[in-house]
This record gives structure tokens, C-alpha cells and sequence, in this order.
């Protein structure tokens, strides 16, 4: 097992993506590399064995295809997620470490989509934007499971001829 903290292991950029497509179903590398084609295979590998040596990841299913394992990868809940008392362990200055570390994934994403050829953002459904909630204490939990139910409900697609990822970014900053 790697010396990186779990927080290091779960918010690498590529990791991450690893993760959010484990969340889905368990997948075969084979499958890792359809679903996120602009990582490198040699990237692919070395990260699926760092998410497992830190016990994020398990060989769910494996099976012998001419003469080479086809290993099919699945999330282990209880590891692959920060919980809160994991996020009260952190320091302030590695949250905001963290923080970078996410928001650089997030200007990376920005990047690649506004440097292809076609840009169509009305149609792609591109944009950001930024709005101040009111919230007591209750309208926030309450406004966290709508948004999960939400989330739940189209998070769980799959990719296909007719679906692009669009990655959906939420930030909650406390005044």
C-alpha cells in the first residue's frame, strides 16, 4: 500500500474519473478505457493499481481470455469516499490543496471542450454560473436530497452513440 492519504488517493484528477465511472457498475478495464478514452492505457493501469493498493478499488470478477486475465474492477463504497469524519481529519491548508486540485481538473475540462474545432455552447449546454441560497439549517438538508434525487436520477446513465459526458460541478461555500 502507497503512503498517500486517502484524500490524495480519491481527488487525483484521474482517479476521480475512475471512481465516478465505478459508482455506475463494475467495469472491466476494457470498459474503463471506452468510457474515459482520453486517459492513456499505460495511465489507466497505473492508476486502477494505485486505487487498488489503497483498497478503493477490488478485482470483483476475473477470467481467463487466450492466455491473459480480464479483471473486472468495482468501487468499495466504505473506502472510495471522503466521509466526514475523514474530512474533519484534514487540515485547512491540505482542504485547500484539495480545493485546487478540483478546481484544476474542473479549468482542464473548460479547456479541452473550448479548444475543439466545433464549439456549439448553447447546444452542448455549456455555461457556469453562481447563485446565493438562503438557507436554514432544514432547507439545506432538504435542498442536498432533492439535489441527490436529482443527481440519482440521470447520474447513473450510461454512455452511448447519443450520450457525451457532461460533467456537472457543485460547490457549497458557507458565508
Amino acid at each position: 500500500m502507497t503512503s498517500m492519504s486517502k484524500a490524495d488517493v480519491i481527488l487525483h484528477p484521474v482517479r476521480m474519473r475512475i471512481i465516478q465511472s465505478l459508482i455506475k457498475r463494475p467495469l472491466t478495464s476494457q470498459e474503463l478505457m471506452e468510457w474515459l478514452p482520453d486517459i492513456p492505457q499505460a495511465t489507466l493501469y497505473r492508476q486502477l493499481k494505485v486505487l487498488s493498493e489503497n483498497e478503493m478499488i477490488y478485482v470483483s470478477k476475473e477470467r481467463k481470455i487466450k492466455g491473459t486475465f480480464e479483471r473486472t474492477y468495482a468501487i468499495d463504497q466504505q473506502h472510495a469516499t471522503i466521509s466526514p469524519n475523514d474530512a474533519l481529519e484534514i487540515s485547512k491548508d491540505e482542504h485547500l490543496k484539495y480545493f485546487i486540485t478540483y478546481t484544476m481538473g474542473l479549468l482542464q475540462g473548460v479547456e479541452n471542450y473550448l479548444q475543439q474545432d466545433t464549439v456549439d455552447m448553447e447546444k452542448d449546454g455549456f455555461g457556469y454560473s453562481q447563485v446565493d441560497l438562503y438557507l436554514d439549517d432544514e432547507e439545506l438538508k432538504n435542498f442536498s436530497m432533492d439535489y441527490a434525487a436529482v443527481f440519482n436520477k440521470y447520474g447513473r446513465n450510461e454512455p452511448n452513440e447519443k450520450r457525451r459526458r457532461r460533467t456537472l460541478a457543485t460547490v457549497i461555500i458557507p458565508e
